[in-house]
């Protein structure tokens, strides 16, 4: 008994069952051969659906069985190339990678701005707001870039802007030089004072002599976009010219000019909304950089610092 007593006191007896023990556990926990320490890749009965969506979306008609596991099977080895790639590195320093990247945040915050409605009273205000812009009123050209968005978004919400004008004709294919005769024409005209063309001035066409009350999309029907948007620039008051048309030269004098109003606020409601969800949405996007801007340290080479200043200092940064 008192032999036992001592071995169980050994400390080598300690150490051997200690490691045992060891041993024995660590066995157990690797029962699973070379799987335990494996990275796992989930496949949940989400995906599946969507994947069976999908196809269906494409094919008009459900996956069979050997269609379905090819998807599967299609998806998992996907998401292990993808796993692979990341702990490459090769998602760093990707343009299409990053620009997708920042698709996908830009999308999340039109989401969260996209749920808010606002107001009759902020619509008001807004609605309000577009009085003191004026519309550029001249048409862009059939196919033609024409103005930005935001232009194209204002004339929405105004009337046309009307002219009237009087006109003398010129033709190209009449005259041997239908410029100079135009020139010496207006000379003629602004000596004179003339208000109504003389009669035998210019060269008779089936274009008519005097517009009245027309938008820029009428004149430029008959007399194509560039001399719609060269007429629309015009002052009212004296003969001015030459102006090329599709047709030939043209003398012209602007006799009023009506510009566009904005229309009633229950007719364009709908597209001030608009408005107001793309603001509150810039805003947002704008509100969400300025935070990433003070998260995030902007270090530039020094030979395109000079182009990277702003950001740093709207960042609250100090430049090298």
């Amino acid at each position: 008994m008192k032999r036992l007593t001592r071995l169980l006191k050994e400390p080598l007896l300690h150490f051997l069952v200690i490691g045992a023990a060891l041993f024995a556990a660590y066995a157990w926990q690797s029962r699973g051969g070379d799987d335990a320490g494996a990275a796992q890749v989930r496949l949940a009965e989400s995906d599946v659906r969507w994947l069976k969506e999908t196809f269906a979306l494409e094919h008009q008609r459900e996956p069979n069985a050997n269609e379905l596991q090819g998807l599967v099977r299609g998806f998992v080895k996907e998401e292990m190339l993808a796993r692979q790639a990341q702990e490459l590195g090769l998602d760093k320093d990707d343009i299409v990678v990053r620009r997708r990247l920042a698709q996908k945040m830009t999308f999340l915050l039109q989401d969260e701005s996209a749920r808010a409605e606002p107001s009759d009273d902020e619509l008001r205000r807004l609605y309000e707001a577009q009085r003191a812009p004026s519309p550029v009123p001249a048409p862009a050209s059939p196919g033609g870039s024409g103005s930005g968005p935001d232009q194209k978004e204002l004339q929405t919400l105004f009337t046309r802007p009307k002219i009237s004008f009087v006109q003398i004709f010129f033709s190209r294919e009449k005259r041997a030089d239908a410029a100079a005769d135009a020139h010496a024409a207006l000379s003629e005209l602004s000596q004179q004072g003339a208000v109504a063309p003389p009669a035998g001035m210019g060269d008779a066409a089936s274009i008519k002599p005097e517009f009245r009350n027309v938008d820029a999309r009428a004149v430029a029907n008959q007399l194509g976009a560039k001399f719609a948007a060269a007429v629309f620039d015009l002052a009212p008051g004296p003969w001015q010219g030459p102006i090329e048309s599709s047709q030939g030269l043209h003398l012209v004098r602007v006799t009023a000019r009506v510009p566009g109003e904005l229309r009633p606020f229950e007719e364009i409601k709908g597209e001030i909304a608009e408005m107001w969800h793309e603001e509150r949405q810039r805003n947002s996007e704008e509100r969400y950089f300025a935070g990433l801007l003070k998260k995030y340290r902007i270090v530039p080479d020094p030979s395109v610092e000079a182009l990277v200043a702003p950001l740093i200092d709207e960042a609250g940064g100090e430049r090298r």
